[in-house]
This record gives structure tokens, sequence and C-alpha cells, in this order.
């Protein structure tokens, strides 16, 4: 895990289609953003900053005079975010940070888009865009990719407002990403599960994050002229040394819930053999099979309750059919599939 979140530099190749146009070139953007020309050239850098991503953005949206760049067919102009940033510094607890966001910005996109959802010890802050005017297709990976950077957006403040001390309970993403299992490094960083192939976007914490409090002199830094600027500064004071350290069952954990289920999968993918892996968690007391089978119920139990067809289910988890994934989930469970979508908690 690298120290500070960083972007696939290819999957920011759009951002050069939309300067030129605007009727802009990268020569005037980048340099005002502090990147240098090759910032966004893949055969000289793989990857980039994403705090100097969100200052590419920034200078993007103040020549353009939008802060959407055009991505969406509601233009929304140079300033927007200051209204929401003054109402973000007022704020004392970090459950009215993640209100203010929501609703802010429905109001602002003129429809409720985005949700704070309360439910037994969680808390889940969720982007449901699939009705969202994008000028772009609505499953372009730059259309992705930029919902997902708000997701960054919202757990950037989340930890750049209470005082340093504090921690931040984050427990899972999920994302509209059909990515491959593992690739995207800005959520990656993080260090918790990230769920590719979900119909929404969202954060999930522990429902105790809500009343952890703001640090006056923190919400002051709140400054800046667009949304990009807000991030930005916000990844800068984000101390990498106090990220939570995971454990190696943690680190497996995360693998099976991007969509690697298979053990030398895994295996490969931490760096290390599967006999190495296996006598490993074998002294965590967590065989790999037993964390395989949590995660992947929790994840069925989350999509049937959803509503989501268990052919699809069976077919994201692993499964040959829908037979087989019914035989594991009444196994895991002691009810089927339908009887939990009647009764999910029972």
């Amino acid at each position: 895990m690298t120290n500070r979140p960083v972007v696939d530099v290819t999957s920011l190749l759009p951002l050069l289609d939309i300067i030129r146009a605007s009727g802009l070139t990268p020569e005037a953007i980048l340099p005002a953003a502090g990147t240098g020309q090759d910032a966004l050239n893949p055969t000289k850098n793989r990857v980039l900053a994403l705090s100097d991503y969100f200052r590419i953005c920034e200078q993007m949206a103040l020549q353009i005079g939008d802060e959407t760049f055009h991505i969406s067919m509601r233009p929304l102009m140079v300033g927007t975010s200051e209204f929401v940033q003054a109402q973000l510094r007022a704020c004392r607890t970090l459950a009215e940070v993640m209100e203010i966001i929501a609703k802010s910005y429905n109001v602002i996109h003129g429809h409720r888009y985005n949700h704070v959802q309360k439910k037994g010890g969680l808390v889940s802050f969720t982007i449901d865009d699939r009705e969202f005017p994008y000028t772009m297709d609505h499953n372009d990976a730059f259309v992705v990719l930029s919902a997902e950077c708000l997701l960054v957006y919202v757990h950037a403040l989340m930890l750049s407002l209470p005082a340093p001390d504090r921690q931040i309970p984050l427990r899972a993403i999920r994302t509209r990403s059909h990515g491959k299992p593992g690739g995207s490094t800005h959520l990656s960083f993080w260090g918790v599960p990230v769920r590719y192939r979900a119909p929404v976007f969202s954060l999930q914490y522990d429902a105790s994050m809500l009343n952890v409090p703001v640090d006056p002199e923190r919400s002051r830094m709140l400054a800046s002229r667009t949304i990009y600027g807000v991030v930005a500064a916000a990844l800068d004071r984000i101390d990498p040394s106090a990220m939570p350290a995971r454990s190696l069952s943690e680190r497996v954990a995360q693998h099976i819930a991007s969509g690697i289920s298979d053990q030398a999968q895994v295996a490969a993918a931490l760096g290390m053999s599967v006999a190495s892996l296996r006598r490993h968690l074998a002294e965590d007391g967590a065989p790999f099979r037993d964390l395989r089978s949590d995660i992947l119920n929790r994840i069925a139990c989350e999509q049937i309750v959803r509503g989501r067809p268990v052919g699809d289910i069976a077919d994201e988890l692993g499964f040959s059919d829908g037979r087989s994934f019914a035989r594991a989930f009444r196994q895991w469970n002691g009810v089927s599939p339908a009887e939990y979508r009647r009764h999910p908690s029972a």
C-alpha cells in the first residue's frame, strides 16, 4: 500500500479530451495545478497522486467556469462549493457534516442523489447516480471514476475535520465499477473491502463515528473555491502513519470482498505462497475457508435483501450456478435465499 492515495494515469486521459473540447490546452491547466506538463502522460508517469488529480480538476473548473467541467448537463457555477463549505464550517459533529454534504448537493443538483442511512451499528453515505444527467454514458469508466472520487471527498473530510487522534472506523466501500479487483488504488488505499459491481456508490462506517466532534480549527481550513480544492487540501492533511494497520486476515478479507475468492490468487496478490498463507492464517485463528464463507455470505445477504436475482448473485460470487449458491447459502444461514429475502432478520 502506498503512502498516499494515487490514481492510474491511463484512467485520467479523458481529462485531456475535456480540456481540448473546452477550448483550453493542457499547457494552460497543468502548470497552474502545480503538477508539471507530463502529469497526464502515461509514458512518463504510471500513477498520479490523488491530491494532484483534484488540483488539476480545480484548475479545469476555474478555467472552464463549471465545477462539473461539462460532465453534468446541469453546470455548476464556480463558487457553488464555497456555499457548501460555509455550512460545513458550522458543523459540530461528523453526523452534521454527512447530512450537510448530502442535503446541499441534493439541492444543488435538484434531486436526492445522496443519502445518509443508519442501520444497526452501521451508517452509510450513499451516492445513487442512476438518474444523474451525465453528458457521457452512465457506465463510462471516467464517469464511474468521478463518482468514486466523490466518495474520496467525503471520506477525506471525515478524516481531516476531527482532531488528529480520533479514529474514523470506515468498514467498506461500494462502487459501480466493473474494473478488475484491486485495480482501484484510490479506493483500496483506505484498507477496507471494496465491493465492485454494486448498484450504487457508498462508504460504510461504524455508527459510532457520527458523534465524533469536529475540530473548529480544522473546519476553518475549508476555504477553497471548488470541491476539488477542498479534497486536495484534506488529502494533504491526512497523516499516512495514522492509517490503521491491517492484519493478514483483514487484508485477505479485503481481497475476497473485492472479487478474488480463489486462495491461490489471494496468495499471489499478497506476494506469498499458498502454504505460507495457510500457515499465517492458522496462526491468526482465521482459516481461509472460514474467511471466504463469512465474506461471501455477508455480500450474499446484502444483495438478497436488495432484491437482486439469485442467479446474478451466484455468478458474481463465483458459484457455478444458482443451485450450488443456494446450497451454500442454506449451510451458512439455515434458510434458503427465498426465505431470507422474505424474513431477513429471522
